[in-house]
């Protein structure tokens, strides 16, 4: 960008030119020049090219100085007087038609004066969540959200336009706006809020959990800094999620996360409202993107010791920071549950693992984990002792399967109880022994609970061809990374999403635990995806 100012007595230019790719922009942000303005300046250029003085700019500064009849040094404080004073613009809200969001957006949103607007926007939105009236339009109110963070512009079909013309909405764009309605939710001041909407996306099945979290978060006292740097941050990951960001502005990255880091570090510019941000508040947003965890990966158990860790590392350091990390994943975690109606249990559960993240404020990050593990087996009367590793596997394993049911858990250990000896070590290696802390790299498996739950509802299927597929799997990623030199990662996260649709679409066949499968490493995510043969 280059930005230049001529100051020629009693005229000012302001020009900048922004270049995108193989377009140039040029941006006016002050009003035009007056046709008089324009016929002098023409005629005094005009005269230059005749005259061709040694010095242009002083012979040209010289005549419109002349022109102007002011007084210079009486102009010259008139106008440093009008540089201390505050600058207002009147500009679009809203990306015109025609243009594209991902250039103009950086563009129009430079300036301090411009950046403090957008603050007071998302503060006056902020304040009407927390009144006790209650926001009746969700429209309205995502609409000025849009305005008040123009990076929400990048996700919309039709920028141009408010969020009530919309019929319909795009999935990077929905899953933004309902983690903003799922913040509402959660922090409005009005009692109770009102779960349905007139829009069906943005309705909530899950009244126990929004219920259940407005306590939690009451205790927690969040303010009104505290649930703007919460909705910027909710604005990142959806924004980090959308591909054309992830390709412009996100380095490649297939991750949320890490493509709203890598933004934050390398294209600032294209994030104003994390740029505005006082620097605490960007350090707290950064250090949660860079540590996000899934609070559903908590209440599976697919998290490890590695995970805690590097949330006491990051997080705990920071005043209020794993309380506020906590927040947002359970906010995140609602929007994940909006089509469920959540039995009491399954709210007590989740509560149970928010808590236990908190552990690791008081206790060692291992000791934090074994304390989660061991209260989700004392729901069924089990008692792990320190030493029992094969257990504490077996506990994992039943956290995975999403089933509470204390029959089925038992049933479960009994089918782990027949595994071979050889099995019964990978499982006690894999899932007990490696912790990502001082035993590593530990293999924690990415939707590992959509994948045993899938099989222990399918009759074909079941949990013991689960159980041995999942050995197999952690055993062939033991052989391939244990050992290699350059992979230099504590946790290395094994993708079985694939598995889990083939494992609730099975219907016969070749048994689950004789299908060949490879470990396919990809190239813009840390994840090592499980493929099937074939599949």
């Amino acid at each position: 960008r280059i930005r230049t100012h001529f100051y020629c007595g009693s005229l000012t230019l302001q020009l900048d030119n922004y270049w995108f790719g193989q377009a140039p922009f040029l941006l006016m942000n002050w009003p035009a020049l007056h046709q008089r303005s324009s016929e002098v300046l023409a005629d005094v250029l005009r005269n230059s090219v005749h005259t061709k003085p040694k010095d242009l700019f002083e012979f040209v500064a010289q005549a419109l100085q002349e022109q102007s009849g002011l007084d210079p040094e009486e102009f010259e404080q008139f106008f440093e007087e009008c540089k201390r004073k505050p600058r207002t613009y009147v500009l679009e809200d809203r990306c015109p038609l025609g243009q594209e969001p991902l250039s103009w957006v950086p563009m129009r949103f430079d300036d301090d004066t411009i950046l403090r607007t957008l603050g007071t926007r998302l503060h006056e939105v902020t304040s009407e969540i927390l009144a006790a009236l209650p926001i009746e339009d969700t429209k309205g109110y995502l609409d000025r959200l849009c305005i008040a963070m123009p990076e929400l512009m990048y996700l919309r079909e039709k920028p141009s336009e408010p969020v009530a013309t919309q019929r319909s909405f795009a999935g990077a764009e929905l899953a933004g706006f309902q983690a903003l309605r799922a913040a509402y939710l959660c922090f409005t001041g009005s009692e109770p809020p009102a779960m349905d909407d007139e829009s069906v996306e943005f309705s909530f099945l899950c009244e126990a959990l929004i219920t259940d979290t407005r306590t939690q978060l009451k205790s927690w006292s969040t303010d009104i800094s505290g649930l703007e740097t919460l909705i910027v941050l909710l604005m990142l990951r959806a924004v980090g999620s959308h591909l054309a960001f992830q390709k412009r502005y996100g380095g490649g990255h297939q991750v949320p996360e890490q493509a709203a880091l890598h933004a934050i570090a390398y294209e600032a510019r294209a994030l104003p409202s994390f740029h505005r941000l006082a620097e605490s508040q960007q350090a707290l947003i950064k250090a949660c993107l860079e540590v996000w965890l899934p609070l559903e990966m908590v209440c599976s158990m697919e998290a490890c010791p590695g995970h805690f860790m590097s949330l006491k590392d990051k997080l705990v350091p920071i005043e209020g920071g794993l309380i506020f990390f906590v927040t947002a994943i359970t906010v995140d975690y609602a929007v994940s549950m909006r089509n469920t109606i959540m039995m009491d249990e399954a709210v007590d559960l989740v509560r149970l693992s928010a808590n236990g993240l908190l552990g690791v404020e008081k206790y060692s990050s291992h000791r934090a984990y074994e304390m989660l593990l061991k209260k989700r087996a004392e729901r069924h009367s089990w008692r792990i002792v320190r030493d029992d590793l094969f257990l504490k596997a077996i506990v994992r394993l039943c956290c995975f399967s999403a089933q509470e049911d204390t029959d089925y858990w038992n049933q479960l250990q009994n089918i782990c109880d027949e595994l071979p000896q050889p099995t019964k070590e990978v499982l006690k290696r894999e899932l007990a022994l490696k912790d990502g802390v001082s035993d590593t790299p530990a293999y924690f498996l990415v939707r590992g609970s959509r994948f045993v739950e899938a099989a222990c509802t399918n009759p074909a299927l079941g949990p013991a061809p689960a159980v041995a597929f999942i050995a197999q799997v952690l055993e062939e990623a033991a052989k391939a990374f244990d050992k290699r030199s350059s992979l230099n990662r504590r946790m290395v996260p094994i993708d079985l999403g694939g598995v889990a649709r083939y494992a609730r679409d099975f219907t016969g066949g070749t048994k689950l635990e004789d299908t060949p499968f490879e470990l396919v490493e990809t190239v813009a995510s840390p994840l090592v995806v499980v493929q099937l043969a074939g599949a």
